[in-house]
């Protein structure tokens, strides 16, 4: 081969390289896959979907944020349209001539590049703006990462000749086939596995409901009762109330109870009637307020409904229907019309607020001091700033009295 014969850097044949891209590619198309299912389900068993504890908030922060989506398409959406491409141009080096070669693997750079940009501009966002991690995200963007380095060695102007054995492509070519095969029966299996296991906070209520909870180890704070080390104490707990928060009981005393809630959480409907006993029992003590925390997409239309009956003196009644109703795919804008007008309320116009996201930033921000007053799963109960670990109405009514003095 002469000087001018020699392949440039888009034209070398680099099977090594060629391979180990395609097989990161298929590697984030299972990724993305687990995300998308994870993101359906709300994360209620974590963010890799295989934790029994109630929905936690890390992953669902991301998702959910402004920079959860691009073009208001979200981003899971773009990495899964990513990986896709990624894996057919690398496909396709293994079929094309060296003159078309170059021509599919400067497209390939070109999408690598603006894939490793995005994915750094994204895990800025978590670090300086949002404060929590999507590990499935972190993974993804560490493949990326990789392609890039591959990316970077691929471009090197090399000797390697550009021709490639005709046994060696249809062996590349079966290889290549089979993985990705094989990858779409790991995502079918992923995505069948998950859809039938129920939400993890269901499971967890039964599993509560058929025995009494474990007793929590550690000096108690009355008796058995015990507030949550694990969690910060927060001192300006009053400044986490806003005029818009609903709340019973006396605004006067010297004891504060806040409560976090979704309404789509199935705990949170469990505790409600024990913190309503708590009310009718200690309400000359205690001043109750309830701060709505967004962990869901599907819950927003939900908490915009709370706020519209609560301008009428009826968040609670809305409250407790939306928790008569509760399913796992949430409850529709026309269905939460049905249950305004059920409560004495114009449905339409509830309607026509909630499309128009007349309380969306107030529940962004509700949300945003929420997590960083260290709340990290709902229900949460905080009496004077420190969080309940033992939640049940002997416990947070003793706790309520030994605050009160």
């Amino acid at each position: 081969m002469s000087t001018d014969d020699k392949p440039r850097a888009f034209e070398v044949y680099r099977p090594v390289i060629d391979t180990a891209v395609f097989v990161l590619g298929l590697i984030g198309i299972l990724v993305v896959v687990h995300l998308w299912i994870q993101a359906g389900r709300g994360f209620d068993r974590g963010c890799f979907g295989f934790s029994e504890t109630a929905a936690t908030v890390e992953c669902e922060a991301v998702t959910q944020s402004d920079a959860g989506t691009m073009f208001g398409v979200s981003n899971i959406l773009w990495g899964l349209v990513f990986y896709l491409g990624l894996t057919a141009l690398s496909f396709a080096t293994v079929v094309v001539s060296r003159i078309q070669i170059a021509k599919v693997k400067k497209l390939r750079a070109a999408l690598i590049g603006v894939g490793f940009l995005y994915s750094l501009y994204l895990v800025y966002i978590q670090t300086a703006q949002i404060g929590e991690y999507c590990k499935l995200c972190l993974i993804s963007a560490g493949i990326v990462a990789v392609l890039f380095i591959l990316q970077l060695i691929d471009m090197r102007t090399g000797a390697t000749d550009g021709e490639r054995p005709v046994a060696e492509t249809a062996g590349r070519w079966k290889m290549f086939s089979a993985l990705a095969a094989a990858t779409v029966v790991v995502g079918a299996a992923d995505v069948a596995y998950f859809s039938s296991l129920p939400p993890a906070a269901v499971a967890e209520q039964a599993e509560v409901s058929a025995s009494p909870p474990a007793v929590p180890t550690g000096d108690p704070a009355v008796g058995d009762c015990f507030y949550d080390t694990d969690l910060p104490t927060v001192e300006n707990y009053r400044d986490l109330v806003s005029f818009s928060d609903p709340s019973l009981g006396n605004p006067d005393a010297s004891v504060t109870v806040i409560e976090f809630f979704d309404p789509n959480c199935p705990h949170c409907a469990t505790l409600h009637p024990i913190m309503m006993r708590a009310v009718a029992e200690h309400g000359d003590k205690a001043w109750f307020v309830w701060r709505p925390f967004v962990l869901w997409q599907r819950s927003m239309a939900q908490i915009e409904a709370m706020y519209f009956a609560a301008q009428d003196n009826k968040f609670f009644e809305m409250m407790e229907a939306q928790f008569a109703r509760q399913r796992q795919d949430g409850i529709g804008i026309d269905e939460l019309g049905e249950i305004a007008a059920e409560i004495g309320l114009d449905g339409e116009l509830m309607k026509t607020r909630l499309r128009s996201g007349l309380y969306r930033s107030i529940i962004i921000r509700q949300r945003e001091t929420g997590v960083e007053a260290g709340i990290r799963s709902v229900p949460a109960v905080m009496i004077n700033g420190r969080y309940v670990k033992t939640k049940t109405a002997e416990c947070i009514g003793s706790l309520i009295e030994a605050a009160a003095g």
